[in-house]
C-alpha cells in the first residue's frame, strides 16, 4: 500500500473556493470603508469649506460690497445681498444715540470649487455707517 502524498484535486478546489469567499467577504468590508472614508473626507472637506466662507463674510461689509465674488485657494465665493430688513441708531452702554447707524442685510453666499457649486446658504450681514458727526451726539 503506497501513502498518499500532497492534496487531491477535489481538497485543492474546495481550499481555493473557502478561500475565494472569505477573499471576496474582506474585499467588500474593505471597499465599503473606502467608501465610508471618501465620505467622510468630502465632509470634512465642505465643512471646512463653509466654516471659511462664514468667516470671510464676517469681514464683508454689506453697504459697501453688497455683492462679490472672492476666491480663496480653490474654493470660490460669490454673494449677494437684499435690501436692509432693519435699520437703526447705534446705541451706547446708556442707550444714547451714537455717531452711527447700522442695518440687517439679508445674504446669499454660493460656494463652488473648480466650477460647481457645492453648497449654498442664507445669512444676515450687519452694515454700519457713520450718519452724524461727533459734535452733534456730544452736545445734545
Amino acid at each position: 500500500m503506497t501513502r498518499q502524498r500532497g492534496f487531491t484535486l477535489l481538497e485543492a478546489v474546495v481550499a481555493m473556493a473557502i478561500f475565494a469567499i472569505g477573499a471576496t467577504a474582506l474585499y467588500s468590508w474593505v471597499n465599503t470603508n473606502m467608501i465610508t472614508l471618501t465620505r467622510a473626507d468630502e465632509i470634512a472637506q465642505r465643512s471646512s469649506a463653509i466654516e471659511s466662507a462664514i468667516e470671510f463674510m464676517g469681514t464683508i461689509d454689506p453697504e459697501v460690497n453688497p455683492s462679490g465674488h472672492m476666491q480663496l485657494g480653490d474654493l470660490i465665493i460669490d454673494w449677494q445681498t437684499a435690501e436692509a430688513q432693519f435699520a437703526g441708531d447705534v446705541l451706547d452702554e446708556v442707550n444714547q444715540k451714537t455717531i452711527n447707524q447700522a442695518a440687517i442685510y439679508p445674504s446669499t453666499v454660493v460656494l463652488s470649487r473648480a466650477g460647481k457649486t457645492f453648497y449654498r446658504f442664507n445669512m444676515s450681514l450687519i452694515g454700519i455707517k457713520k450718519v452724524r458727526n461727533i459734535d452733534e451726539v456730544i452736545f445734545n
